[in-house]
């Protein structure tokens, strides 16, 4: 009778355990999965779980439009811009591979709305060290965890707590269309002696252990592979894409030259131009449409910041330009704004005049040799 007793409390109370941690989970929502904000608990947990948070969000959500690229999307791009069609969604990843963010690309058009995305791509997609940041990757995308997964989890337990004490420190903060908050990036930096001795501090590394093959140094396997797959299926569903290389600082473009070469910018440019209208040839389609907007131009060259308290205008850093900077971008894609004519469209019949025409115009915007100086010494 007794071992009776004992064995209908100690039941109860691993009930009470479970139906706590669910009961918690549920209501902190520490990735905001749930839609539940009673007590508007700021997500401070999301960085770094993103690769699974994304596709559960755009699962739900059944965007008809998308951005996806690196965190420089992340940073850039609000979906709330009338250059998406609704329900929108930034679906960029911190560090994407080009085979990462061909992966988010095939689930979104998967969830059978898609009609719309932005490519921001990145020289780093295509020669990352990684082909994937995390292990599991593709799991998050199989459809074998709801997000009622994670509401059992031990794991989402404790960022719950953690949520709850804000005892944990996030690297970015997200609002709820998937794209950065701004006003977080500005509180660390106001931390910082000034943004120019982080920015040299941050871009003498940045492009120190990529290569210029096109592969994935863990891997080996080759990145075009998974734009072109992009790519086809871009035109296979009938998507409308557009390509942009995004702006970032001028200054992200030397450091790039100073360890891989000062052509290999323009050569990664090519090649994608002449990648897509041989895609697009072989289709019999139009090809999908290129712009440029890393070129020397006033607003890439803003000056920086050398004050403490004091930042620039469009840029975090020299690699994240923030939502200012991405608005003007997504005007200019509809041929609108003060800065309409910004980007730079791209195809084989102009790709040479314009990286010629850039490199001109170079020596207007930035004195390469005084900038390695002052950064690699």
């Amino acid at each position: 009778m007794n071992s009776i007793k004992w064995l209908i409390k100690t039941l109860l109370l691993f009930l009470i355990i479970i139906f706590t941690i669910l009961g918690i989970n549920l209501d902190v929502d520490p990735y905001g999965i749930y839609g539940f904000n009673l007590f508007k608990f700021q997500k401070i947990t999301q960085s770094g779980k993103m690769r699974f948070i994304k596709p559960l969000i755009v699962k739900e959500l059944k965007p008809k439009s998308i951005v996806i690229g690196t965190s420089r999307a992340e940073h850039g791009y609000s979906t709330e811009h009338e250059y998406f069609k609704r329900p929108s969604y930034n679906f960029g990843l911190t560090s994407a591979s080009m085979y990462e963010a061909t992966t988010c690309f095939r689930y979104a058009i998967k969830q059978g709305n898609l009609e719309q995305t932005l490519l921001v791509l990145d020289y780093r997609m295509f020669n990352d060290k990684n082909q994937k940041q995390v292990e599991e990757f593709e799991h998050y995308f199989d459809d074998s965890r709801g997000k009622y997964y994670y509401l059992y989890s031990l794991d989402t337990f404790k960022d719950s707590l953690r949520t709850i004490f804000k005892s944990y420190k996030p690297f970015f903060l997200y609002k709820k269309d998937g794209s950065i908050e701004h006003k977080y990036e500005i509180e660390k930096l106001k931390k910082l002696k000034s943004q120019l001795v982080a920015m040299n501090g941050y871009e003498k590394n940045y492009y120190r252990l990529l290569n210029k093959e096109y592969i994935y140094k863990d891997t080996k396997r080759e990145s075009f592979r998974d734009f072109d797959e992009l790519i086809r299926l871009a035109y296979l569903h009938h998507i409308k894409l557009e390509i942009i290389f995004g702006p970032s600082h001028i200054r992200q473009w030397e450091a790039l030259a100073y360890y891989l070469g000062d052509d290999t910018f323009s050569k990664w440019k090519r090649d994608v131009v002449f990648h897509v209208e041989k895609i697009a040839k072989e289709l019999k389609k139009e090809p999908f449409k290129i712009v440029d907007f890393s070129i020397y131009h006033p607003l890439t060259a803003e000056k920086v910041s050398d004050t403490k308290g004091k930042f620039m205008q469009y840029y975090d850093d020299s690699s994240h330009y923030n939502q200012k900077m991405g608005d003007i971008v997504l005007d200019s894609l509809l041929h609108k704004g003060k800065f309409k004519n910004f980007g730079i469209p791209l195809n084989s019949n102009n790709i040479e005049q314009h990286l010629q025409h850039q490199e001109e115009i170079k020596e207007q915007f930035i004195n390469a040799k005084a900038y390695r100086d002052m950064v690699f010494n």
